[in-house]
């Protein structure tokens, strides 16, 4: 038996609640299901996919860092993946998030998954993936074979760029 569904929600700081809302609006066409002003502070609930949630939160007098953080040095929380429902979704996920200013565009081949990363609005870095289907997570998921491939060469076939 699965006991889990997936992730509900990321709880996450912004130190600009309408420009993080304005940013997943556009990129990923999220739909803010609730924005809250309560107990002195904002916080919204931000539908990513048919069951993740973002749930970010503005909190007077808390200072959200701005700008990159490297990697590995964010806290608790480094980043989050968000799973793309298709090859197709993931290559207009990523030319939304090039021409928001929010990815340099490159993919990174992790064994068969696909990868982007992207920046948010409060200089959050965090990732779109996309799993070849049927394809299992092996030995090939090593950093040392990690891509960066041409996504045009993609091959949906094999999994391999050419």
């Amino acid at each position: 038996m699965t006991l889990l569904g997936g992730i509900h929600h990321l709880a996450t700081l912004t130190a600009d609640m309408d420009r993080l809302i304005a940013f997943y609006q556009c990129v990923f066409d999220a739909r803010v299901v609730l924005d809250l002003e309560e107990e002195g502070m904002r916080h919204a609930f931000i539908e990513l996919g048919p069951e993740t949630l973002l749930h970010p939160f503005q909190m007077p007098g808390v200072e959200v860092p701005q700008g990159a953080v490297p990697i590995f040095g964010r806290g608790r929380l480094d980043h989050f993946g968000l799973n793309a429902a298709s090859l197709e979704a993931f290559r207009e996920l990523r030319d939304r998030a090039v021409a928001d200013g929010a990815s340099n565009g490159e993919v990174t081949a992790i064994g068969p998954t696909l990868s982007f990363s992207f920046t948010d609005p409060d200089g959050a870095e965090h990732e779109v993936l996309w799993d070849k289907p049927g394809a299992p997570i092996d030995d090939s998921v090593r950093r040392a074979n990690w891509m960066t491939v041409d996504l045009d060469e993609w091959s949906v076939n094999d999994g391999t760029p050419g």
